[in-house]
């Protein structure tokens, strides 16, 4: 089990931190005009210790999801597309849901958002999968 932890971790990480670069470089991030015109978009990134902390969580979060619906289908990366979609309902549109219950802000920069999560999630859930697969005899 610490095997596989060691590994689902870091894997998932690079998973999503990969996607996250890579709609980043493609130019698909979130359009911040809507919070610019707002006042309320972020000048500054967040410090590269809080983006990791929060990106070291997610996969935490993502592996601890797996753990709880593994052996359900049948078929480790089944479980791990399963981890990932359910993360992504939290992390996508019911997040959109919680902005656009609690604020006035424009919900399209979090849609987006959602839109790169819904690529990210499930596919660091079949990484974790696909590492199960392998830990396992």
């Amino acid at each position: 089990m610490l095997r596989f932890l060691a590994l689902a971790v870091p894997v998932a990480l690079l998973v999503l931190a990969g996607v996250a670069a890579s709609a980043t470089a493609l130019d698909l991030g979130p359009d911040r005009s809507p919070l610019a015109a707002r006042g309320v978009a972020r000048t500054v990134p967040l410090p590269v210790a809080l983006q990791l902390g929060g990106a070291l969580f997610e996969a935490v979060a993502l592996v601890a999801l797996f753990l709880l619906v593994e052996g359900r289908s049948g078929s480790a990366l089944l479980d791990g597309l399963a981890a990932g979609l359910a993360a992504w309902l939290f992390r996508g549109p019911l997040l959109v849901l919680a902005v656009a219950t609690l604020t006035r802000l424009p919900t399209a920069p979090f849609w987006q958002l959602a839109r790169i999560g819904l690529v990210a999630l499930p596919a660091a859930g079949l990484a974790v999968g696909a590492i199960a697969r392998w830990q396992k005899p």
